[in-house]
């Protein structure tokens, strides 16, 4: 089976689900192509591993040449949800300590989020551009989420994004955002577990939901809606 790749952005984590095999050959030659073209926008990297039924030495290999590349570049690469096949062969490997697996995707993303949230105690600031956002934007439209960061970034706020409820609620617990800014379908959601809980957790933050159809809005006229009800619940923020 073929080594097929997928990605999303959660926050300021690039999940990478891969499915298939990893090795030497095209496989591993498609997995560096995305990493390489992953690492210069996303320093924090999840490979979920869920579907990987085969690693040989290569492929191997060529997961510990990038985990020591993302270090050296202040970055981390984590991996998570290993069948039992591969757990096996990183322990054989003694390769299980070096890559530390984790059960689930929620463990790494909020564990990163947590840990760029840490203060410098030598000045005093927080070590991440990202840390203690003051806006969480949640929309199912990777199009629209990349709008609204840049669009909120140029206005001098500080935003991270989800494009499901599920990646939301673990952003929510691990960040502590002031502002939501939210689909009109997704915050009517209510169906899932995960749609619960994020609303229940949301309660006692400002949230503004963005017009029905906000994709189809004219692009100005999106932007003056969204900055003007950021602002008004943020005028203090930093410009």
């Amino acid at each position: 089976m073929s080594l097929s790749l997928t990605s999303r952005r959660v926050g300021d984590v690039t999940v990478v689900t891969c499915n298939g095999r990893i090795v030497a050959g095209a496989e591993s030659e498609s997995l560096q192509k995305s990493l390489d073209e992953l690492l210069p926008f996303s320093p924090h990297i999840l490979l979920h591993l869920g579907g990987v039924d085969f690693i040989d030495s290569a492929g191997l290999g060529l997961l510990a040449r990038y985990l020591t590349r993302v270090q050296n570049a202040s970055g981390t690469l984590k991996i998570c949800a290993v069948s039992p096949k591969i757990d096996d062969v990183l322990r054989i490997t003694r390769l299980k300590a070096v890559f530390q697996p984790y059960e689930t995707e929620a463990e790494p993303i909020a564990e990163v989020h947590r840990r760029v949230r840490q203060p410098d105690t030598r000045g005093g600031r927080s070590s991440d551009a990202l840390s203690n956002p003051d806006v969480l934007c949640v929309d199912q439209s990777d199009d629209v989420l990349a709008y609204l960061r840049e669009l909120l970034k140029g206005a001098g706020y500080r935003a991270i994004t989800a494009a499901n409820l599920p990646d939301a609620l673990i952003l929510l617990r691990a960040t502590g955002p002031k502002v939501i800014v939210i689909s009109a379908e997704l915050r009517a959601a209510r169906t899932t577990r995960a749609a619960v809980e994020f609303h229940k957790s949301s309660e006692s933050l400002s949230m503004i939901e963005l017009l029905p159809d906000f994709s189809a809005h004219e692009a100005g006229d999106a932007a003056r809606q969204v900055l003007d009800a950021v602002r008004r619940t943020l005028p203090l923020a930093r410009r």
